[in-house]
């Protein structure tokens, strides 16, 4: 049986967080990277959100969050989290370090941060999170996967879901767009999942995609969006690799949870689900 990993239970000094990494994927690829001890477990949560609430119950004062990710930071609250409340420091790597080429935070900008931290505050343990291999896809530009850069503040940027600038008659609730969509007769022909079922029937409809995943997959299929997730992975264990130069300690890699990349037409990941191909990721102790 998987042992389920409660973060700070667990002894380290670096936690490196791979944003929505695949166990399996993962075990295809690290060997290229690192050196380390491989183990399968299980997150406590589905996406990021249920695994931030979970893992972080109480306040953490030896530990400083490097973030690339917006749902942990030091502005505001984000969905009833108040990072600053729970961390001797955030780093909002996120917020200043945004890139408007990639739609996304670049590793190695994640990596100036930490090298930055450690040098300020070097008694106190680092969580580092980066935001690959999520997407958006380095190396697709908006040209060629049909969807708009977001940035850090708009609700599209992590969620998936409909762009804010819609017609309000094709703005819908997506939860609820998304259920319909689940249940309906085409989702069951054609043996999709949820979001397979939305997406497909957006893209008849003439709809824009409605994520970067959405919109790789329309331009290069299921095929090409499992090559874009994966070479997205390889982009930040190589900058991971290079970190791990300047750590000295226990490093541990993980994921917050993983993702679905079209498996009988699923794809992305949700709150609450209980899909292995979400919850199974990686627990790698770096050798050094």
């Amino acid at each position: 049986m998987l042992r389920r990993i409660r973060v700070m239970e667990e002894d380290w000094d670096y936690l490196v967080i791979l944003d929505g990494c695949r166990y399996d994927l993962f075990s295809e690829v690290y060997g290229a990277f690192l050196e380390g001890d491989l183990e399968k477990v299980l997150s406590v949560g589905s996406n990021t959100v249920e695994w931030r609430d979970n893992s972080f119950p109480g306040r953490y004062e030896d530990v400083i969050y490097v973030s690339a990710n917006p749902y942990i930071n030091s502005r505001v609250a984000v969905k009833g989290f108040s990072a600053q409340d729970h961390f001797h420091g955030v780093v909002d790597v996120w917020d200043w370090g945004w890139s408007t080429e990639h739609g996304t935070v670049h590793p190695r900008t994640v990596n100036e941060a930490v090298h930055a931290t450690m040098k300020n505050n070097p008694e106190k343990r680092l969580i580092i999170h980066y935001l690959q291999p999520h997407c958006p896809y380095i190396g697709h530009q908006p040209a060629d996967s049909g969807y708009p850069l977001q940035e850090p503040g708009q609700r599209t940027v992590l969620d998936g879901t409909i762009a804010e600038d819609e017609p309000g008659h094709i703005r819908i609730k997506i939860v609820d767009l998304m259920t319909v969509a689940g249940k309906s007769p085409l989702g069951r022909l054609l043996g999709l999942g949820i979001e397979g079922t939305l997406w497909a029937m957006r893209e008849l409809l003439g709809l824009p995609p409605v994520s970067p995943m959405d919109a790789v997959r329309r331009t290069r299929g299921v095929g090409g969006l499992r090559e874009a997730y994966t070479r997205n992975l390889e982009l930040v264990l190589s900058h991971v690799a290079e970190l791990m130069k300047d750590l000295h300690g226990e490093v541990v890699i993980t994921a917050d949870h993983g993702e679905l990349l079209g498996e009988g037409g699923r794809f992305s990941h949700g709150f609450g689900r209980d899909d292995p191909l979400l919850l199974e990721v990686p627990w790698f102790e770096v050798r050094s």
